[in-house]
């Protein structure tokens, strides 16, 4: 998405040290309205969003006429940057009837130190009234604060006391700025200082719940963060970004995976800090966990939902959907290919997609990351319940489920199925694959009680290097401990940037074969049923190392439903099962080819 600021003008009723905009008297030939409307104007002809900012855009009696003409220039979102300090609850609404979509509203600091920081006494006061009004009137709000001299010591406690005040300023996201020049240097941190602060303050938003992300005018490289890849959610970063005014690279620059995004150093931190210094970001993960589509939240919207179908032997189609209720997890498995980085959706969105499946009669999926993280886990469970979902299904790691009662309450609200994700028969192998020790006992343990709460467990077993030749032990360790449930087995997916591509990580088809076949015949000895073959997530038909047949009674595959993701091999043309067969992943054929494919001959008549 591209974005236009536009002031509307440069005078401000408040008087913060470090503001760079504000103006003692405004420039008549700058705020004529018509001179305004032609940066409307303008702006238009090569954004989608509008910033409407200043000075204090609120002092102008005619900004709700500026907010239709951008509606009306075409603009898809219309954004106010203000104090809210002179918003009535009829200039909330004008606003709103003209089309204004969210108000970032300026919160320095709380209570006594907002005033402090403003110089104006009853600020305060006045933003949370005004800031109430705008919700009122439907406006959505996030709460804006820049990270200076004057509130450093303050900024980590604003996600808590932002989260008391909800219901009067219910912010959707927290908006954090790093200004690094303006007519007092002595107000503005310096870059090491202020990446510090930063990460005790997305600490703190993380565990409130809060959106957090830097403002993208002002932002520090990644690089200055002692683990990039924990703030990578704060970023929009995309491919071109480097190119910035204001901002430069150093030579050191030249070894980093996100050089082709990351513009650098901030030219006025590198005036006041010339021993500041790069530090090459290496590894290719952090890098994608950087690189955003556009926006934080246009990436939010497209992994929220994932539209599927379950393909019944009888043929019949059945409607699903993945519901990403929240994307952090309490695992790091290489090969997920969730942007675990991400903050949560906002309920409304959740609740909306979870509708929409649900009153279809489909079957619910409710995911993440870790799903059972979103302390509203039930409440989603029992609003797809309520609005006739055909099935729920919950997939996870089953960790938190091993907490006394989580399991039968999950039951009791609507969950059917649980899929749940355990990689190895002991825990040696599959803490290695989680990246999490230490997880692989609570895992065991949650399974005891979802089985035990009477759900339908599917256990779900990704064949990667380091545990495929793990797989026939792991289906004894099974049958012993859990004779009831369901096996499914999957395989690496690099269908997604977040994905290595790397023979680290990715066997060959041919490499799991004999470990996945004498799986089979020990689980058929068993009387485990396994599943698995015929998804996206499984492998090309033709080596499945097990009677084909009732494959050629699922429903064919509806014309690009795999988005393009999948190619056939030149052995698919003369398949029986082509039109039943996803094919083979596009990242795999570029790290291995397509020549262990065999075409499989059509069942003869009995």
């Amino acid at each position: 998405m591209r974005i236009a600021r536009v002031h509307t003008n440069l005078t401000c009723n408040h008087s913060c040290a470090f503001c760079n905009a504000r103006r003692v008297r405004e420039l008549p030939s700058f705020v004529h309205p018509i001179a305004v409307r032609r940066r409307i104007n303008a702006a238009a002809r090569g954004s989608d969003e509008i910033i409407l900012t200043g000075g204090e855009p609120t002092m102008r009696r005619d900004l709700a006429q500026l907010v239709a003409r951008a509606r009306a220039r075409g603009f898809s979102k219309v954004v106010l940057e203000t104090n809210a300090a002179l918003v009535t609850e009829a200039r909330a609404a004008a606003l709103a009837d003209a089309g204004l979509d969210l108000a970032r509203v300026h919160v320095p600091a709380w209570a006594d130190r907002h005033e402090q920081i403003t110089l104006e006494p009853g600020s305060f006061s006045a933003m949370l009234s005004g800031a109430q009004a705008l919700a009122q009137a439907g406006i959505t709000l996030e709460a804006a604060t820049p990270l200076v001299r004057a509130n450093v010591d303050v900024v980590a406690a604003l996600p808590r006391q932002l989260l008391i005040a909800r219901d009067v300023f219910p912010a959707r996201a927290w908006i954090v700025s790093v200004p690094q020049s303006g007519p007092q240097p002595e107000a503005y941190l310096p870059a090491t200082e202020a990446a510090r602060a930063l990460e005790e303050a997305e600490a703190a938003a993380r565990r409130e719940g809060l959106t957090i992300r830097l403002e993208q005018d002002t932002q520090l490289p990644p690089c200055l963060f002692e683990r990039p890849a924990r703030v990578a959610h704060l970023f929009s970063l995309t491919r071109g970004g480097a190119a910035r005014d204001d901002y430069r690279q150093q030579p050191a620059c030249r070894d980093c995976v996100a050089r082709a995004q990351c513009p650098g150093f901030p030219v006025a931190a590198l005036t006041r800090e010339p021993g500041l210094r790069a530090r090459p970001i290496a590894q290719d993960r952090v890098r994608r966990r950087l690189n955003v589509i556009s926006t934080v939240e246009e990436q939010i919207a497209r992994e929220l939902r994932q539209d599927d179908i379950q393909r019944l032997p009888s043929g019949e189609l059945i409607p699903a959907r993945i519901v990403r209720i929240n994307f952090r997890c309490n695992q790091a498995c290489h090969f997920c290919f969730v942007s675990t980085h991400l903050p949560a959706a906002e309920d409304d969105a959740i609740e909306d997609a979870i509708r929409g499946i649900a009153r279809a009669r489909g079957v619910l999926v409710l995911s993440g990351g870790e799903p059972t993280l979103n302390p509203r886990v039930l409440d989603f469970v029992r609003l797809g319940k309520r609005e006739g979902a055909r099935a729920i299904e919950l997939q996870t790691n089953a960790i938190r489920m091993a907490e006394p009662g989580l399991a039968r309450a999950l039951a009791e609200a609507g969950v059917s199925d649980a899929f749940i994700s355990l990689h190895g028969s002991r825990a040696e192998i599959s803490d290695a694959v989680t990246n999490a020790p230490g997880t692989f006992a609570r895992t065991v343990d949650g399974i005891d009680q979802a089985v035990t709460a009477a759900l339908r467990v599917r256990l779900n077993f990704v064949f990667c290097q380091a545990n495929y030749a793990d797989f026939p032990a792991y289906v004894d360790m099974v049958a012993r401990r859990w004779p009831s449930v369901t096996l499914v087995v999957s395989f690496v997916a690099t269908s997604t940037d977040v994905v290595p591509r790397s023979r680290d990580l990715q066997p060959r088809y041919s490499d799991i074969m004999g470990p996945l076949a004498e799986g089979l015949g020990r689980a058929a000895a068993a009387g485990l049923t396994v599943l698995g073959f015929e998804s996206m997530c499984g492998i090309p038909m033709c080596l499945v190392p097990a009677d084909l047949s009732p494959y050629f009674e699922l429903a064919e595959i509806p014309e690009d439903f795999d988005g393009g993701e999948f190619i056939k091999a030149e052995a698919c043309r003369e398949c029986a099962l082509a039109e039943r067969c996803f094919g083979v992943r596009r990242g795999y054929a570029e790290l291995y080819g397509t020549s262990e494919f065999q075409p499989v001959p059509a069942p003869r008549p009995s």
